[in-house]
């Protein structure tokens, strides 16, 4: 049965929908590269036009890469640690974790709780699989994932934390360094030039409530200084194996945004002593 689901104007619900679809027709265009085949699944149980969402090709890849990236460095984290947690922070609509299960890591979804709420009303919750409704930004959160010490941790925060506030990133870090010696947290960022065309493209779709106030223009100087805990940073600047499908422009572009750090990924390994 189609789920009903009345989605406001610039309200976070609406968001979802903005990877969701990218996701979706980057699936439909490139399924040898991005592999999410549940995104339409859940666009036909939603009442909303989707037309809304669709804000050209390039944010259809972007949205596509996201996933793919975060779904490589999972799979990468879990080889070495099978029996890791995995924390998908603002995991929205996300399917990644039926890409990446192993059959024995653990999973927390984090989102706002009418987030969690529409998740559940969409997805069937599997085991090993822990949904907490918060603000991502109440780090109480962590005391609902499971942790023990000893455990393994990744934390995924794609297109996240764009709509924090820097303070709010640094303190982030900071507590997950403090709280999960040994963690890895892995997340996308843009400079202060492409945030500013991002928060236009966004305006353009009457979405005003996304707008993203977080930048960094040196991710590894930068992260470095947000604590005393990080033991080093690994930034994305060349193009992932598998990406030689998408047409030459698109290449052209996300290459020379990798490389120059307007756009790109960033990983951050914690120390596994707590200073």
């Amino acid at each position: 049965m189609k789920e009903t689901v009345t989605i406001e104007k610039g309200t976070v619900q609406e968001t979802l929908m903005l990877p969701l679809y990218g996701r979706y027709r980057a699936n439909q265009r490139y399924p040898e590269l991005f592999k999410d085949t549940t995104a339409k699944r859940i666009i036909d149980r939603i009442d909303y036009d989707i037309d809304k969402a669709d804000m050209g090709k390039g944010p259809q890849i972007v949205y596509g890469m996201r996933q793919d990236i975060a779904e490589r460095t999972a799979i990468g984290f879990l080889s070495e640690h099978p029996d890791a947690i995995i924390v998908n922070q603002g995991c929205g609509l996300d399917t990644i974790f039926d890409h990446i299960d192993n059959g024995r890591c653990r999973f927390v979804n984090i989102d706002f709780p009418e987030v969690i709420d529409f998740r559940q009303r969409l997805f069937d919750r599997k085991e090993r699989e822990v949904d907490i409704g918060i603000d991502a930004n109440d780090h109480s959160w962590m005391d609902g994932i499971g942790y023990v010490p000893g455990d393994m941790v990744l934390i995924l925060s794609c297109g996240v934390l764009f709509y924090f506030q820097p303070e709010d990133v640094r303190r982030l870090v900071d507590s997950i360094g403090k709280r999960f010696p040994g963690a890895l947290l892995c997340f996308d960022y843009e400079n202060a030039k492409m945030l500013a065309r991002s928060n236009r493209a966004v305006v353009k779709t009457g979405n005003r409530g996304a707008w993203m106030p977080f930048s960094m223009e040196d991710a590894r100087k930068e992260i470095m200084a947000f604590s005393d805990t990080v033991e080093s940073v690994t930034v994305i600047n060349e193009m992932p194996e598998g990406y030689e499908v998408l047409p030459f422009f698109y290449r052209w572009f996300f290459k020379r945004c990798l490389r120059n750090e307007f756009m790109t990924f960033a990983k951050v390994v914690f120390k596994k002593q707590v200073p």
